[in-house]
């Protein structure tokens, strides 16, 4: 019974960090589209790789690596897994933080906010999974 219990929890976290990165992707996509749509309104040339490079770096990466960690804790069993998990997680909650100001009027504030809100969840299902002895 216990374990069945323990395998929910796992479930649970890998499940968040997927959906953290599905989400990081979507955001990464959409300041790309976002740059392009910018450019094109101001009859400029679209620096989507720029726009590229900077939203992997500031969401991207984040969330890829909070699904990488989920995934080595909760399938793999890595202890590290779970400190790769936090610490993208921290980066993602401390850079929401810092560009509030901003992130606030814009129309990506909501799946930003839901992004680092999976992470953090996430973070805590892992806190939650205690390793097997």
């Amino acid at each position: 019974m216990r374990r069945l219990y323990m395998e929910w929890k796992r479930r649970l976290e890998l499940l968040g960090g997927l959906a953290t990165a599905g989400l990081g992707v979507i955001v990464v996509i959409g300041a790309v589209n976002e740059s392009q749509q910018i450019a094109q309104t101001q009859q400029e040339p679209a620096a989507t790789g720029k726009a590229f490079v900077v939203a992997m770096i500031l969401y991207g990466l984040p969330a890829l690596l909070v699904a990488l960690g989920a995934f080595t804790h909760a399938i793999k069993r890595q202890p590290w897994g779970r400190m790769l998990l936090i610490a993208a997680t921290v980066f993602l909650v401390v850079w929401f933080f810092l560009s509030f100001p901003v992130l606030a009027w814009t129309a990506w504030f909501w799946p930003i906010t839901l992004l680092t809100a999976l992470a953090f969840l996430t973070s805590i299902i892992s806190l939650l999974v205690r390793s097997e002895k």
